[in-house]
């Protein structure tokens, strides 16, 4: 059934009116959770012992992470880390909207045959040590930003060798924006998580952590880890992709 010409401006003035209401509905939803997560958090009991004292001594028994400096990140101050994340959420976003004109990748030639079956057979090698940094980050150094910049290494370099073409069939824009946004969700969704299980944004879910030492221990920071390594790694990629295709033009 067509709309009357004349409701036309009608339909889509309530459509975005619904659609500003939706979004502030959400935002106050999150305020509001944000401001009883923090009015709930207890207070910090170690504070005569030294910030730094405590965490070295306490931090292994509180998170389950043998690596303190990832316990320090997802979870003491998670919150902070989640507003690097959102910083760059916002940086992608802002990139991608100055540099949104050109749509199409930009070059398919690459370089030599020899240098692309190198990283043919490199690759598999780079992404499962990208994966390993991620996933293992509460138990070795590393963690989800360092694995991601391996993972965006890879798009990176496949651009350069292979062309940026090949790197767009593969691994297009769609995809990239899709883990980067399921990265931030996982992110956002064991805060919110964290409020309903233990009372506070961000907590620590207790009820994952298994025996220590174990890949699957320290509650919540290994999912963060893995989610933060899918956002950065996708964000850069799209970054890189963005860039290089406003600096020189060539059919392919």
């Amino acid at each position: 059934m067509e709309i009357p010409t004349e409701t036309q401006p009608e339909v889509e003035s309530l459509n975005k009116l619904m659609k500003k209401t939706l979004v502030s509905v959400v935002l106050a939803g999150v305020a509001l959770a944000l401001y009883r997560s923090f009015a709930l958090m207890p207070g910090y009991q170690g504070l005569n012992l030294g910030l730094s004292n405590y965490i070295i001594e306490s931090g292994l028994k509180d998170t389950g992470s043998l690596n303190l400096i990832t316990a320090v990140l997802y979870d003491y101050r998670a919150f902070d880390s989640l507003g690097e994340s959102t910083v760059i959420f916002g940086a992608v976003s802002g990139i991608v909207l100055i540099l949104s004109r050109k749509m199409l990748p930009v070059s398919s030639k690459g370089l030599s045959f020899i240098v692309k079956r190198t990283l043919g057979i490199m690759t598999p090698f780079i992404a499962l040590f990208g994966l390993y940094i991620m996933s293992h980050g509460h138990l070795t150094p590393g963690g989800g930003f360092q694995g991601g910049v391996i993972l965006a290494a890879i798009s990176i370099i496949f651009s350069i060798v292979y062309g940026s073409a090949f790197d767009y069939r593969r691994y297009s824009p769609q995809t990239k924006t899709a883990l980067e946004t399921g990265g931030a969700l996982t992110f956002l969704g064991l805060g919110l998580a964290g409020i309903l299980m233990e009372g506070a944004f961000l907590q620590n879910l207790g009820f994952l952590t298994a025996e220590t030492g174990t890949l699957i221990s320290a509650g919540s920071i290994p999912y963060i880890n893995i989610g933060v390594g899918f956002k950065v790694g996708a964000g850069l990629a799209i970054i890189f992709y963005s860039m290089i295709q406003k600096t020189f033009e060539e059919d392919f």
